[in-house]
C-alpha cells in the first residue's frame, strides 16, 4: 500500500472523526494555549498522510485540511437539499436539480483527487444509463445517486480512526466513480426533460 494513500486515507478518517468543538469552546490564558497545541497536534496527524512539500506552511496544510473537509460536508448538504426539492412537490425544477447535481460532480472529482483513494476495479454504474423520459423514472435515478452518495459516506474507512483498508478505499473509490457518472448522467437528464413540454 501506497505511503501517499495511507497518508490521505488517514487523513480523511480524522477529518470525519474529529470533534472541534472542544477546541473551539476553551478558555483564555493556559486552556487557550493548551487548545491551540491540541489543535496543531490534530492537525498533524490529520495531515501525516497528505505528502506534504519539506517547506509547507501550517497554513496551506490547514488549507488543504479545511478543503477535504468542505467539500465532505458539502457533499452531503447538496444531496440532502436536492432529494428533499424532488420529493416536496409534484413537478420538479430540473434546472436547479441540473446546478446541484453538477456542484455534487465538482465535490465528488475534489474528494477523488484530495483524497488521493486507489483506482477502483470496475465499477457498478453501467456504461450507459437507461433512458429517462418520466418524472417517477428520474426520482428513481435520484435515489440511484443518493444511495450511491451514502455509501461513500458511510464507508468504514471514513469512521474507524487509525485503521487502513485497502479493500474499504477501494470501495471508497468505486463509490465516488458511481457518484460521478450518476451525478453526470442525472444532469444530463434533467437538461433534456427540461426541454420537454410537460
Amino acid at each position: 500500500m501506497s505511503f501517499r494513500l495511507n497518508f490521505r486515507l488517514a487523513l480523511f478518517l480524522l477529518l470525519v472523526t474529529i470533534p472541534w468543538s472542544f477546541v473551539l469552546g476553551q478558555g483564555r490564558g493556559v486552556n487557550a494555549e493548551r487548545a491551540r497545541a491540541i489543535e496543531r497536534a490534530e492537525m498533524d496527524r490529520l495531515l501525516l498522510w497528505a505528502i506534504p512539500s519539506e517547506k509547507e506552511s501550517e497554513a496551506i496544510r490547514l488549507s488543504r485540511f479545511k478543503k477535504i473537509k468542505d467539500d465532505f460536508r458539502d457533499l452531503q448538504s447538496l444531496n440532502n437539499k436536492m432529494m428533499a426539492d424532488a420529493w416536496m412537490q409534484e413537478s420538479l425544477d430540473y434546472s436547479s436539480i441540473a446546478d446541484m447535481v453538477s456542484k455534487i460532480r465538482g465535490k465528488a472529482n475534489d474528494l477523488k483527487v484530495s483524497l488521493s483513494l486507489p483506482e477502483s476495479e470496475k465499477s457498478d454504474a453501467p456504461d450507459k444509463a437507461p433512458t429517462i423520459t418520466t418524472i417517477r423514472q428520474f426520482r428513481e435515478e435520484l435515489l440511484l445517486l443518493d444511495k450511491a452518495i451514502m455509501e461513500f459516506v458511510n464507508n468504514p474507512a471514513f469512521q474507524i480512526a487509525n485503521s487502513v483498508d485497502v479493500n474499504q478505499a477501494k470501495k471508497a473509490s468505486k463509490d465516488l466513480d458511481n457518484v460521478i457518472f450518476l451525478s453526470n448522467d442525472v444532469k444530463q437528464n434533467a437538461q433534456k426533460l427540461k426541454k420537454t413540454p410537460k
